[in-house]
């Protein structure tokens, strides 16, 4: 329950940066001296521990652990503007594959259903691991182009999974505006992640989305359902981070480690505007 704060609930597909995002949002709004729309103002549900031990992962700029596939567990902070208002943030620590399955079956338990009920909504999608779809036709026109013979496909066993990822969404979406799941119109905060990888194709994150998840755009766009949205593109770790348990080293991830400030890695990008603030996204969830 929000305790009569407004409630925002964050959600993604697997590898979105769920787990990466809540470190840097738990660092961010903690950390003396930062300058953030919204400051810490209370953990409701979590553990202090667990927190602090992701946010210290961030900070050395090592990988996060996978979340486990088993288990729901939840976290839950208030965080508060310079004007004293308060919103609730929900992170349900569950594997983005329990995601995937909830749009292909449809079903969630009690708890996974009061969470996705939140006033608003931050959709996490990873921009550098967008799956796109694949039409046999044009495979074939690019093989016949190539002088190669066209290749006899071969017949797989539909899954979740392998659906593209704009059809995953858009299901999703629609999914929490069903009769189950509804409470009328709704805000979203849409964040393409990974942004210091996708920022390389010179494109703002509309443009992104338009480009890379046309029918996500579209469905937005045409309003059917109810959204008010905005999509920003965001890195939480500013590029890549070092596997460190499998002995992994990276010299950009050295470099990443010389700053300053570990909050000076964040990029928000909202339009042609960056910043550092990772809190941006959800202090727009406000209204």
């Amino acid at each position: 329950m929000s305790h009569g704060h407004p409630s925002v609930s964050i959600i993604g597909l697997p590898e979105s940066g769920k787990t990466t995002l809540l470190a840097a949002i738990w660092h961010m709004v903690r950390e003396p001296g930062s300058v953030t729309a919204l400051k810490f103002d209370g953990l409701n549900q979590g553990n202090y521990e667990h927190l602090n031990g992701l946010a210290k992962r961030w900070r050395a700029a090592k990988k996060q652990q996978r979340t486990q596939t088993s288990g729901l567990k939840v976290v839950r902070m208030n965080l508060k503007n310079d004007v004293g208002k308060s919103i609730e943030i929900s992170f349900p620590d569950m594997p983005g594959e329990d995601f995937s399955r909830m749009w292909e079956k449809r079903e969630l338990d009690e708890s996974m259903g009061d969470m996705l009920s939140a006033e608003a909504i931050v959709l996490l999608i990873n921009g550098d691991t967008i799956k796109f779809p694949t039409w046999i036709v044009e495979q074939n026109a690019i093989a016949k182009g190539a002088g190669l013979p066209p290749e006899n496909a071969e017949v797989v066993e539909w899954s979740a999974e392998l659906a593209p990822t704009q059809v995953q969404v858009v299901e999703l979406l629609q999914f929490l505006m069903s009769s189950e799941l509804s409470v009328g119109p709704r805000r979203l905060a849409v964040l393409i992640s990974a942004w210091d990888e996708v920022k390389g194709d010179g494109m703002d994150p509309e443009e992104v989305l338009k480009v890379k998840l046309p029918l996500l755009d579209q469905y937005l766009r045409s309003r059917r359902d109810p959204w008010t949205w905005h999509v920003w593109g965001v890195s939480a770790q500013g590029g890549a981070y070092e596997d460190q348990d499998n002995g992994e080293q990276l010299e950009e991830t050295e470099a990443l480690r010389q700053l300053d400030r570990p909050s000076d890695r964040i990029q928000v990008v909202d339009g042609k505007k960056v910043s550092t603030d990772i809190t941006q996204p959800l202090n727009w969830l406000i209204g």
